[in-house]
């Protein structure tokens, strides 16, 4: 499943309809004391001061089988709604303070609107971009939408959520999960899902857990020192961003409009696994080598020898919440030193070990979410450069993705200096997506970035299996290749 930007999302014609949550006849929500998370709190506080509030959903959009069923698919988002007390619990802003309220299960209902029939793609695509910005405000309930775009031979379902109701893994089990129930309704029978924790639960957990850190505890400061090294802020992408278009420092000149983003492959299913076999023959992982090499390839594009960045890391430490829907994410400081010189695969192999370690120890920090980071710190941090890993392959209804025509998408943003990059593997292989500031400037070296990172993986996938290593590195950048993906078992 890519991870990408709606506008590359190509739905094919169909009827839309929008398919929204409200509460059943009479019913109503129930106060609730549990608080919300500490990312929740930071993400409604900030939308909610923005004098123009941006769209942050995540969405993700799938295909089910044959006619659409109208009274199926009701039933099966009913019961998943049911399933995870999150989505039926809303947050608002009392007297400062932000109060929680939640529906009991089978209190809700959902209500169904004709948009149109659509014959082209594009047509269908700046209407669910409009729907899901204009029915996904985190301050308001449900801060999430659904649609359907319909045909003779199939229905194509798009579940758009602000990021406050979920992760990125989120949105995966959301596909298969009502899949699972859709058939289900069609076919009579009980859904076979197991249960789920609830992320409300979870929340109150995380105040009770991180609440009592000051800011004399070891992880604190070990985050105080990361921002020390960092001139005081949050690690920025290493390589400057500005060129031609900006001629100064995006930030200093004011630029904030949109950003740019692109999904591109960088290893097929074959290199892929090749990569892992090399990285474990020598003591690592592919998320120990895929750091690596992002590290070694922006420290010798910046001629820096130290790369820092912040990692994405899931925080659903117990099992009652592996399939459970809510915004289950820290976030943590690495540092990596990498050679200053490199001349293939083989020298990022050797790295691995302190990949490794450098993974081990960052960790623990994410275990203190990073608003409660800056208020002990008393400095408000702001992320800026940012590196997912996730291996997608083990997901409920992996396998299913490319028959379901799956895909998960994000919402544009805007930023002066934001890079994201989340790095993933499925199996197809692996894929990384970027987000950055809308430049050319800026577009031309992440894409130079990622190419060279392509190119240094598969040197590092050969490297492990091969006893001759071609030179892989050097100081001109080379022509784009036109291989196919596939990884080479011989030099």
């Amino acid at each position: 499943m890519k991870f990408t930007e709606i506008a590359d999302y190509q739905v094919r014609p169909g009827a839309v309809t929008r398919w929204t949550v409200v509460p059943a006849a009479a019913a109503r929500p129930q106060d609730d004391d549990r608080p919300p998370s500490h990312l929740q709190e930071d993400h409604l506080r900030n939308h909610a001061a923005a004098e123009t509030a941006q769209p942050s959903w995540l969405a993700v959009g799938f295909d089910l089988p044959g006619e659409l069923d109208g009274t199926a698919l009701r039933a099966a988002v009913l019961r998943w709604l049911d399933r995870h007390e999150s989505l039926r619990s809303e947050l608002t802003c009392r007297a400062g303070e932000l109060r929680r309220r939640t529906w009991e299960p089978g209190r809700l209902s959902l209500s169904r609107e004709e948009i149109g029939d659509f014959e082209a793609g594009e047509e269908i695509t700046a209407e669910l971009r409009a729907m899901f910005n204009a029915h996904t405000d985190p301050t308001g309930w449900p801060s999430y939408v659904f649609a359907t775009i319909s045909r003779a031979d199939s229905v194509t379902l798009c579940m758009a959520f602000d990021h406050g109701n979920v992760d990125g893994y989120s949105i995966l089990l959301a596909a298969h999960e009502v899949q699972e129930l859709y058939a289900a309704e069609r076919e009579g029978r009980g859904a076979g899902l197991a249960e789920v924790g609830s992320y409300v639960d979870f929340c109150a957990e995380e105040r009770v857990f991180t609440d009592v850190f000051e800011r004399s505890d070891e992880i604190v400061g070990e985050w105080a020192d990361f921002v020390a090294s960092c001139g005081g802020e949050l690690p920025s992408f290493p390589l400057p961003l500005a060129g031609a278009d900006l001629r100064v420092d995006p930030v200093m000149s004011g630029f904030s409009g949109p950003q740019r983003g692109f999904c591109r492959r960088l290893l097929d299913e074959e290199g892929a696994d090749a990569l892992e076999t090399s990285c474990r023959r020598n003591g690592g992982s592919v998320y120990s080598g895929v750091l690596a090499t992002l590290g070694t390839v922006a420290n010798l594009m910046s001629q820096q020898t130290t790369f820092r960045t912040l990692l994405l890391l899931h925080t659903r430490s117990a099992q009652r919440w592996a399939q459970s829907v809510g915004w289950f994410v820290g976030v943590a400081p690495i540092q990596l030193r990498t050679p200053e010189s490199i001349t293939g695969g083989a020298d990022v192999l050797e790295m691995l070990p302190t990949a490794g370690n450098a993974l081990r120890t960052a960790k623990p920090l994410s275990a203190v979410p990073l608003p409660k980071v800056s208020e002990l710190l008393g400095t408000e941090l702001v992320p800026r450069f940012v590196l997912s890993y996730m291996d997608m392959r083990a997901s409920p209804g992996a396998c299913n993705w490319d028959d379901w025509n799956a895909q998960a998408l994000h919402a544009p943003a805007t930023s002066a200096d934001e890079v994201y990059l989340w790095v993933n593997r499925n199996h197809n292989g692996i894929d990384v997506t970027c987000r950055f500031p809308g430049t050319a400037a800026a577009a031309a070296v992440l894409d130079d970035y990622v190419h060279q990172i392509r190119r240094l993986l598969r040197a590092v996938a050969v490297a492990g299996l091969a006893t001759t290593i071609p030179p892989m590195w050097t100081e001109s950048a080379p022509e784009r290749e036109s291989a196919p993906d596939a990884v080479s078992r011989t030099s």
